[in-house]
């Protein structure tokens, strides 16, 4: 029969936390520039997605570490304070969020060894929408915005390299996005955010 120290049970747990995927121990952390907190007047934060990129080539958003969705949240949670001062529930709506790669040419031949050519171009699309919702479902105010991003990587880039590149591309969208937003959310919805 075999006796489990406590000591072999914490080597146990250390050895598995290195054999974690690498989506949750590498996965950037969301840190957006405007650091600034709107309160509104809702009881409930509801994400939505309208629509989801396909699972194949050239779309590459479901094979990133940090996708939109994740992004939306982290966003959400980033600017909005729920008062709790109303029944209302604010709804932020991904209607698209996608990252399409598209190659690019590369040097072949011996010229191909003496240099290094950008190798893919990453497009990154969002359109969204933040509304504040009666339980009825009627929308009583909105505010939509829409962002775009391109990034290029080098001839040879890991997958670690591309995640990099597809996250920044992330957090640049919800940026350019939020700053397009903010003036539009202070005067559509001024009755619900504070």
């Amino acid at each position: 029969m075999m006796r489990f120290h406590f000591a072999h049970i914490l080597i146990a747990l250390f050895v598995l936390a290195g054999a974690l995927p690498a989506r949750a121990q590498d996965a950037p952390t969301l840190q957006f520039a405007n650091k600034t907190v709107l309160n509104v007047d809702a009881t409930a934060l509801d994400l939505k997605i309208e629509d989801t990129p396909p699972r194949e080539y050239p779309h590459v958003n479901y094979r990133s570490q940090v996708r939109f969705e994740d992004g939306a949240r982290a966003w959400a949670a980033a600017r909005f304070a729920l008062t709790g001062n109303s029944v209302n529930t604010l709804r932020i709506t991904i209607r698209k969020g996608d990252i399409i790669e598209k190659l690019l040419p590369v040097k072949k031949g011996i010229a191909g060894w003496f240099t290094k050519d950008q190798s893919a171009e990453y497009d990154a699309t969002l359109d969204l929408e933040v509304a504040i919702v009666d339980p009825s479902g009627k929308v009583l105010s909105s505010a939509n915005g829409n962002a775009r991003g391109t990034q290029t990587v080098i001839e040879g880039a890991t997958e670690a390299d591309k995640q990099q590149v597809w996250a920044r591309l992330v957090i640049s969208s919800f940026d350019s996005l939020d700053a397009e937003l903010q003036a539009q959310i202070r005067q559509v919805m001024s009755q619900y955010v504070h």
